[in-house]
């Protein structure tokens, strides 16, 4: 292999739009962003904190970079509170289709267990747990070994495959709603305080925070058919018992649930604003030709990051054409960031990468949206363009479901305008590249 492929093998893995951040990528796009760093805010409440548990619910577009916020905010606070950090990547337990308290609660048990045996080796009375014990006795298999981390001798692993294991996932249910003289999510409990003792009595560490992340996944919730409405029964009827859990949480909740009417009961129910993560701000409200430096120099920053791991720098990488078009029409999306630069990666055999590979990239995602948006949400994509104070119709469920398939993307000022209403809406990037979108722009610019 030539040495340009080798690096080019090395870009296209550094940039795998699929894989978390790991730490050594993270880049604070706060001033970009328009608001503050959530660890810092959660930090900040911890410790100001008395007697009660914190709830903070945590929001943002798909891929603008939430995994990444938790997985920095999980390091900073191991590294300065006195707080242990259990960060449960939802997604490995739960079927998104298919989803109950059970699961999120079972999922939680066994990350806390799993956690605290690899960090502390701390070990739980078995005898304790007679529900999660029967529970765990469906799961017993072969492979199962102890060094994993789970109390009964059931590998951590076991527990993930109850997401694609429909029948035995009812099993397991029956077996916990059956119970008349134990819940689990008293159990949990239970579990917690058990843990946080040994934790205060063993470690620098008194306490857990639990960080749920890919909650605001969920599709289907115990039995609701639609999304919506399993949004609002997980988030806001089951409030009382999400709140319930005897430690500090973090929980992932849908943007399209918090922009909804139903947004603000949100921080009623659980004591806290909701922080939302807008996506890196790269042009100015109202005019997408018009850069916005700050927010283009830190998706710079976070490219050098990863093409330093990669054995070349940004000027090697890409000509500046190339470069500039990647980042302009990933909108400040992280993830399209990131997905556009392995997929320019693919288009070329040489280096620097240059505008060709970098347009066949992005062109992907604009025949993507060409041929999934519906033909009525042109127009109202080019109202929005057009509007002078970029806003949308909240109330409008269309809007909504354009929020959360990114076709509108949010974005907020912060300390750039006076006005305590920053938040501002525009049409994804890639939309802006389709005849449809520009034909709708047209007619509206005409009969204007």
């Amino acid at each position: 292999m030539s040495k340009i492929n080798k690096v080019l093998q090395n870009i296209a893995n550094a940039f795998e739009p699929n894989l978390k951040a790991a730490s050594n990528y993270y880049t604070d796009c706060q001033e970009a962003r328009g608001g503050g760093v959530l660890a810092k805010q959660v930090q900040k409440r911890l410790e100001n904190k008395k007697f009660e548990h914190l709830r903070f619910l945590f929001t943002g577009h798909l891929g603008c970079g939430k995994s990444s916020e938790l997985l920095h905010l999980a390091n900073s606070l191991e590294k300065n509170t006195t707080c242990f950090p259990v960060y449960i990547d939802f997604e490995k337990y739960l079927d998104k289709q298919d989803v109950s308290l059970e699961d999120i609660f079972l999922g939680m048990f066994t990350e806390i267990a799993y956690a605290c045996r690899e960090k502390f080796e701390l070990k739980s009375r078995n005898e304790s747990y007679t529900l999660i014990k029967s529970v765990f006795g469906f799961l017993k298999d072969a492979s199962a070994k102890i060094e994993f981390g789970l109390p009964y001798d059931i590998a951590k692993v076991n527990v993930e495959k109850l997401r694609q294991n429909p029948s035995l996932r009812k099993q397991v249910r029956d077996a916990i709603t059956s119970n008349v003289k134990r819940s689990l999510a008293s159990e949990l409990n239970d579990f917690i305080t058990e843990i946080e003792l040994s934790l205060r009595q063993h470690t620098e560490f008194t306490n857990l925070i639990i960080i749920a992340d890919s909650l605001e996944k969920v599709k289907k919730f115990e039995g609701e058919k639609d999304e919506i409405e399993s949004q609002t029964k997980l988030f806001i009827r089951h409030a009382e018992q999400l709140c319930g859990i005897v430690t500090h949480v973090v929980y992932t909740v849908p943007l399209s649930l918090y922009r909804s009417n139903l947004g603000p009961q949100l921080p009623q129910l659980y004591g806290k604003n909701v922080f939302v993560l807008p996506m890196v701000k790269i042009h100015k409200r109202g005019n997408f030709d018009e850069l916005y430096q700050i927010g283009i120099d830190e998706l710079k920053e976070i490219i050098t990051k990863r093409l330093t791991h990669s054995g070349t720098n940004i000027e090697n990488a890409f000509t500046d054409d190339a470069l500039a078009h990647i980042i302009k029409y990933s909108g400040g999306n992280i993830r399209n960031l990131i997905r556009f630069i392995q997929e320019a990666s693919f288009a070329t055999d040489e280096l620097p990468i240059n505008f060709q590979a970098a347009r066949e990239a992005v062109r992907e995602e604009v025949r993507g949206f060409a041929a999934s948006v519906r033909e009525e949400y042109f127009e109202k994509l080019a109202k929005l363009d057009l509007s002078k104070d970029q806003q949308i119709d909240n109330s409008d469920e269309d809007y909504a479901k354009m929020l959360e398939s990114t076709a509108v993307l949010e974005y907020l000022n912060g300390n750039e305008t006076e006005t305590d209403d920053d938040y501002w809406y525009a049409v994804n990037p890639a939309i802006r590249r389709t005849n449809k979108f520009n034909s709708a722009l047209e007619r509206l610019k005409t009969s204007a």
